[in-house]
């Protein structure tokens, strides 16, 4: 086991990790051969964003994961229909607030390694793929969020944790447990409350 990182390294583990997600397989855990520091590991995943950002892209967006872990997303992961190519796909339903309004949203993500330890997430951008984004949500109240048997009761949306950056889109954590997300099936997100919001979207 070797500890840390060499110089320049990141950016070797960052390109191996795209390439993975572009071909659709999965990697063996860096932890298996590094032993990485949640710092090491998070400059992996921004050695991933500047990758992007050499390209092209543009930072639009910050996510929280279940852990609050913060990572951002550019404006090519803000999608209207999920990558027809994932590794073991999940989805789970997200709070996504914008310009001082907040939708209902869904996040995808993946799972590139295989038992890996939360290092190895952390590296990945925390499996965060892409996010949709759905309808907006004007909330006052109590509701029930539910994806297939998931139920989460909320009672003030406004209280759901999201990164204040400046940034365009601000993204929660998780709502509930991610669900796998086969190619070919469509998720429905329901909000029952108030207002109710119906929220669909096929996976390719």
């Amino acid at each position: 086991m070797i500890a840390g990182l060499a110089p320049g390294e990141e950016r070797t583990f960052a390109r191996s990790i795209l390439a993975a997600r572009s071909e659709g397989r999965k990697l063996q855990p860096i932890s298996n051969t590094r032993l990485l520091s949640p710092a090491e590991a998070e400059s992996i995943a921004r050695a991933i964003i500047d990758i992007r950002l050499a390209a092209g892209e543009s930072i639009t967006g910050a996510i929280l994961s279940e852990d609050e872990d913060l990572s951002y997303l550019t404006n090519k992961q803000i999608v209207e229909s999920a990558p027809s190519i994932l590794v073991e796909g999940r989805v789970s339903p997200v709070v996504i607030r914008s310009a001082g309004r907040t939708h209902l949203g869904l996040l995808i993500s993946d799972r590139l390694f295989e038992r890996g330890r939360r290092e190895d997430q952390l590296a990945s951008g925390s499996g965060a793929v892409a996010v949709i984004v759905g309808p907006e949500i004007p909330f006052h109240g109590e509701a029930t969020l539910r994806l297939d048997n998931e139920r989460s009761v909320i009672k003030d949306l406004t209280a759901i944790k999201t990164p204040d950056l400046g940034l365009e889109w601000a993204v929660s954590a998780p709502l509930l447990y991610p669900t796998s997300w086969e190619r070919g099936s469509t998720v429905v997100v329901d909000l029952q409350g108030p207002t109710k919001v119906s929220f669909s979207a096929r996976r390719l």
